[in-house]
């Protein structure tokens, strides 16, 4: 939130999130849940798992940020930019060896 500059009741406009719901898990007043957190990351436009992992409530990951980005992405995109995006990666690739 603090990286987007959105408040309590930007952010509950835009999940449909309660505000207390939404203070009370930033406070650790409660646990969040999996649909307050797939509410809250579909608002932000990041993937739920970020969000639960910024949380500490799963693990770090085994990737790097970035990894993760691309891979996240790559699951929004259609067939055709898919394979534009890796036709674009293999030839970075060649070219850095």
């Amino acid at each position: 939130m603090k990286k987007r500059r959105l408040s309590q009741r930007e952010l509950s406009r835009l999940s449909g999130v309660a505000q207390g719901l939404i203070s009370e898990v930033i406070n650790q007043k409660r646990e969040p849940s999996q649909k307050f957190v797939t509410a809250v990351a579909a608002a932000l436009g990041e993937p739920p798992e970020k969000l639960l992992r910024i949380a500490d409530i799963l693990p770090p990951a085994d990737e790097d940020d970035t990894l993760q980005e691309l891979i996240e992405l790559a699951r929004n995109m259609s067939p055709e930019d898919r394979k534009a995006v890796l036709e674009f990666a293999r030839f970075k690739f060649r070219k850095s060896d």
